[in-house]
């Protein structure tokens, strides 16, 4: 599974990168707008894959790769996730830098391999177990800057983003155990980088 993980996140980065020495004179709608690169965020220990951008450059939609090795989880762990982000406000820097102050966004992530289920194996009783193992909804609040550049004469950017994120059994963790629980515990932090084509 890994192996055709991998395969496809290649097969879309050899199609960018053909774009842009000028293979492709004009980008097809069905291209990705970027590429990202993302490490932690409980959707792996590194997670990347290409993404999508609105009209109005605030909404952005993600379909990422990840992967846990296994010294760092217990099992090697694949996961893929889609991600939407939405950041209101962008504002100008000198020098063709930008920052993006705040950004809040949901995900839905799926983890692969046989002790994962999408649901609980009929010989627990109906409603002793609510939640999929293998499945994760999150949330997260962040925010970006970047800068725009100029490569082969194509606008491009550069982005380099933080996120603070959690997860839904986290949350129900918390608040059943406020006394021994804090935030902290809870919410976890993601660093990445994420390069448009524009």
């Amino acid at each position: 599974m890994k192996k055709y993980l991998l395969s496809l996140f290649l097969l879309v980065s050899l199609q960018s990168l053909a774009q842009e020495v000028g293979l492709r004179p004009r980008r097809k709608w069905f291209l990705p707008d970027h590429l990202k690169l993302q490490f932690a965020g409980n959707i792996g220990f590194v997670s990347g894959g290409p993404g999508y951008v609105s009209r109005n450059q605030t909404l952005e939609t993600d379909l990422l790769f990840g992967f846990l090795p296994q010294k760092f989880g217990g099992d090697a762990l694949v996961t893929t996730t889609l991600k939407t982000t939405y950041s209101p406000w962008r504002i100008g820097l000198r020098d063709n830098y930008y920052i993006r102050p705040f950004s809040i966004g949901a995900y839905l992530s799926y983890t692969f391999g046989p002790q994962f289920d999408t649901k609980w194996p009929s010989y627990y009783p109906a409603g002793y177990y609510w939640w999929a193992t293998a499945i994760r909804p999150g949330a997260y609040i962040g925010g970006k800057a970047g800068r725009n550049v100029v490569l082969n004469n194509r606008r491009r950017s550069l982005e380099l983003y933080y996120e603070l994120g959690t997860y839904d059994l986290l949350i129900i963790s918390y608040i059943q155990n406020k006394s021994f629980l804090k935030i902290n515990d809870i919410v976890s932090l993601s660093l990445g980088v994420k390069f448009a084509f524009n």
